[in-house]
């Protein structure tokens, strides 16, 4: 009896390995150059000089259609903070490039929000409404841009969020590149893996609220499930609907710590995992299991695009909104059998393996 339940069990593996396809692996970026994403610096530029945009943040010209002057963070600048790129919603920020079978090509500028990166409040849009006066030692920015980090998780540039003045709200659209392949709307009937790396900003840690959160949205812009931290960084979550759940895991600030979030829109349900980063010892704590098939509380249709939400302005306690840094996302997109399908294969399995009675 007891070798023919080993022989289900393996028939099973085997049938559940036969039928399920292998998840195609992939990621939004690095936020290299080669990933889409400009930052020029001491000539290692890639892409060709960015014309019509650019040349805004040059000359602060009213006739190229834009009202502020952009802050440090834009370049190229006459104030020449040149470790910053443009604001992702300026060009074609990762559309271009070589890595995981991108198209190449070089940065371009293009119409305000009609790439991947769209602005929905805050952010560059505060900017160029109300940013007058950026000079002398004034660092504050609202932005999200490619960075030429000097302690990436790897490669050189990171992905830089910035909300000083103001809540700031951005959407990204996920396309095939980004899931090996796949085209988001195929995503339904699949579990969705999203793996990432996370420092977060030491200066609004008197702020105990939540300060940053990452949505997985399906295609008609719902959010099926967020992923974020509090301002001291302490690892938080939220269902559709529900309120933030604050977990006793820290993020570090010195080192970066890995996120990884997987979405069964089959099932729908939720699982989180997190490595943090130790800042009394600098190294990573290990894997740990937050939540295992948590379900969503919603239906989930396809997930196609991600909304990045941080929180600026007037923090509590004094606290200020800074530099919060992002890096190396990957996803693997794996179809999941409904569970009518899953029962039918065990079934066939059970009674190709069972007993035979001899005659």
């Amino acid at each position: 009896m007891n070798v023919s339940l080993s022989k289900f069990r393996l028939h099973a593996c085997f049938l559940g390995a036969l039928f399920w396809p292998l998840g195609a692996s992939a990621y939004l970026g690095g936020f290299e150059e080669q990933d889409g994403y400009r930052v020029p610096l001491n000539g290692q530029i890639i892409s060709n000089y960015l014309a019509g945009d650019a040349q805004f943040y040059l000359n602060n010209s009213a006739s190229n259609g834009y009202t502020g002057v952009v802050p440090l963070g834009a370049y190229p600048n006459t104030l020449g903070d040149n470790t910053n790129g443009p604001d992702v919603t300026r060009y074609n920020a990762g559309q271009y490039g070589t890595n995981n079978s991108g198209p190449g090509g070089s940065a371009a500028d293009i119409t305000d929000n009609s790439g991947l990166w769209q602005v929905l409040s805050g952010g560059r849009l505060y900017e160029d409404a109300s940013a007058p006066y950026y000079y002398g030692n004034q660092y504050y920015r609202d932005q999200i841009v490619a960075y030429r980090n000097t302690m990436p998780h790897g490669g050189s540039q990171t992905l830089n969020l910035m909300a000083a003045d103001q809540t700031l709200s951005y959407r990204y659209s996920m396309d095939s590149r980004d899931l090996g392949g796949i085209a988001p709307a195929s995503t339904l009937g699949m579990a969705l893996q999203m793996s990432f790396w996370v420092k977060p900003s030491d200066w609004d840690d008197p702020d105990t609220g939540n300060i940053f959160g990452l949505s997985l949205l399906d295609a008609a812009n719902q959010p099926v499930f967020e992923v974020g931290y509090t301002g001291d960084n302490l690892l938080q979550y939220r269902l559709t609907g529900g309120a933030w759940q604050t977990t006793s895991y820290v993020l570090g600030t010195l080192g970066w710590s890995e996120i990884t979030v997987v979405v069964d829109t089959v099932g729908n349900t939720a699982s989180l995992d997190i490595n943090a980063y130790n800042d009394g010892t600098s190294h990573l704590n290990g894997s740990s299991i937050v939540l295992a098939s948590q379900g969503l509380g919603v239906v989930s249709g396809a997930l196609s695009a991600l909304q990045w939400d941080l929180r600026g302005g007037t923090l509590d306690n004094g606290a200020i909104s800074y530099i919060n840094s992002f890096d190396d996302f990957s996803f693997t997109a794996t179809p999941v059998p409904e569970p009518a399908g899953m029962f039918l294969l065990l079934l066939v399995a059970a009674f190709r393996w069972a007993p035979r009675r001899r005659a």
